[in-house]
């Protein structure tokens, strides 16, 4: 087990460009602090500049990253790509051990609005659209009981407030005395 009962952990997956990392920012931006953001591209790429293959050490370290965020008494967004063929059993794992409050959500975008996302954004210059096209897949849900699919159509403020609302969230840790300021 994992966390505690006021604990709330958050997955956000989906293809490349799909807004998860717009989405993890504006709730760390809305909840306050107390609340740590795990991104899979930080720990994977940048941290160990390693290639997103199944059984790979960053798969590892995001469960033990997240885990112990949860334990430490934080709420936790964790958000990546995070494809089921090689993270599923990790993320069930850790969702099934969290004993707070848990959400799971999947961006579902076409491949042609996370290209035309894409190509807004710095990342563009150095991630060609073949390599986004080889990347995407479509419907990657976990299949968890409760996991939500957010397509095009939902706003960044509309995702952002369905969270909150789907786990009773108003304040990150801090400001609900979970965590020491």
């Amino acid at each position: 087990m994992t966390g505690e009962l006021g604990t709330r952990l958050v997955v956000l997956r989906g293809n490349s460009g799909s807004g998860k990392s717009t989405t993890a920012q504006e709730l760390r931006a809305r909840l306050g602090r107390g609340v740590a953001w795990v991104e899979q591209d930080y720990l994977r790429r940048i941290l160990l500049r390693e290639h997103d293959l199944p059984s790979a050490p960053n798969i590892g370290l995001i469960d033990q990253t997240v885990r112990y965020a949860l334990d430490s008494g934080y709420d936790v967004v964790l958000e990546g790509i995070l494809n089921s063929q090689a993270y599923g059993e990790m993320l069930r794992r850790l969702i099934g051990d969290h004993k707070g409050v848990t959400g799971t959500y999947y961006f579902q975008l076409s491949l042609e609005e996370t290209l035309r996302r894409h190509a807004g954004r710095p990342l563009a210059k150095v991630v060609t659209p073949d390599a986004m096209r080889g990347w995407y897949q479509p419907y990657d849900v976990l299949g968890v009981p409760g996991e939500h699919v957010f397509d095009e159509t939902s706003s960044l403020d509309a995702t952002v407030e369905r969270i909150r609302a789907d786990l009773d969230w108003k304040q990150g840790a801090v400001l609900r005395g979970l965590l020491d300021d």
